[in-house]
């Protein structure tokens, strides 16, 4: 900073009011003052000038576990986010179950002073081993949350999403529902999993959950195989990905098509989703405004009011992977 203000021939004061965003400045000394910036390639020690002001400009992201393909949505539109405020975003990845790793996770964000922090994870016990270690403004990303938290969160809606799903299978006249899940202890595959053990008790229809190692479309063609010997009029995918996976080995192998020789739901309305032959009937999650919802939250503890859970509602899309099946019939 003292060679770019020996550069401006003004002060280090002048430099930082200017790089601060201060309007205490007059114009002619504020292009001098970002000429010389641009010059010698200054970058302000971002650190630095939060421990002078006693503001912070980073929030911090802890990201526990597989970072989805909802979850890495919401992170980048965060980001954009903190971004356009002027913020940044610094992250840390950690296991899904290790709770030292959690630890070190927070400890490393924490070490580097931060305006607040949010907590992305699908492991429900985090918030309360966490909690009494948090020192700034804190929001989970986190569906169904653990009763007793007390941290501002940010839910996306899954059981009731999930039942509007299996009833418009029920609609079409579907009554072997098979519900494909990751074996995973994670909140999303629960959740959606007992939606579906639900909703077969209500409607009095035998319940097959088929257990796959993850939420991949390798999955998907490992449950094809498993039901290859079973009958079955719809299958719920508990996401695209793996809806994909099965529709596609069950064609290739047993020459079974999705949406007319059984219905098909996958959940999260990928990028594939509309795209696929027959086109996937799904949930839409909508990520953009969970991440501006989380920003609200964060807006919302800095203004020293009290913690809020938001819950978003979702969309069901329907397409041609169980319109097609109601046409067939």
């Amino acid at each position: 900073m003292r060679d770019v203000a020996n550069l401006a021939g003004v002060s280090s004061q002048t430099v930082s009011r200017v790089l601060s965003g201060k309007t205490n400045v007059s114009d002619s000394t504020k292009h001098r003052v970002l000429q010389a910036v641009e010059t010698l390639g200054y970058r302000p020690n971002r650190l630095a000038a939060s421990l002078a002001s006693g503001e912070s400009s980073l929030v911090g992201v802890l990201r526990v576990g597989h970072l989805s393909y909802g979850r890495a949505q919401s992170y980048i539109h965060f980001e954009r986010i903190q971004n356009s405020n002027g913020l940044y975003v610094v992250s840390a990845s950690v296991d899904y179950d290790d709770r030292d790793d959690w630890k070190r996770g927070l400890d490393y964000l924490q070490s580097i002073r931060l305006r607040a922090l949010v907590i992305m994870s699908q492991n429900v016990t985090i918030a309360q081993y966490l909690n009494p270690l948090l020192r700034q403004p804190t929001v989970l990303a986190m569906n169904e949350a653990d009763a007793s938290c007390k941290l501002a969160r940010v839910e996306l809606e899954q059981l009731q999403s999930m039942e509007k799903l299996l009833a418009h299978l029920y609609s079409l006249g579907c009554r072997r529902i098979v519900h494909i899940s990751p074996e995973h202890n994670e909140i999303d595959a629960n959740l959606r999993c007992q939606a579906y053990l639900d909703f077969c008790e209500v409607h009095d229809l035998e319940p097959f959950v088929l257990k796959v190692p993850d939420w991949s479309s390798e999955s998907g063609t490992y449950a094809a195989q498993q039901l290859s010997t079973y009958t079955f009029d719809a299958i719920s995918a508990a996401n695209d990905w793996i809806a994909l996976g099965v529709s596609t080995k069950l064609f290739n192998c047993y020459g079974m098509l999705a949406g007319r020789d059984y219905a098909l739901t996958g959940y999260d309305d990928t990028d594939f989703a509309p795209y696929v032959s027959p086109a996937l009937t799904t949930v839409r999650q909508d990520y953009t405004q969970l991440a501006i919802s989380i920003s609200a939250q964060i807006d919302s503890l800095l203004s020293d009011k009290k913690p809020g859970c938001t819950i978003l509602e979702n969309t069901l899309v329907i397409r041609e992977s169980t319109l097609n099946y109601q046409a067939a019939r």
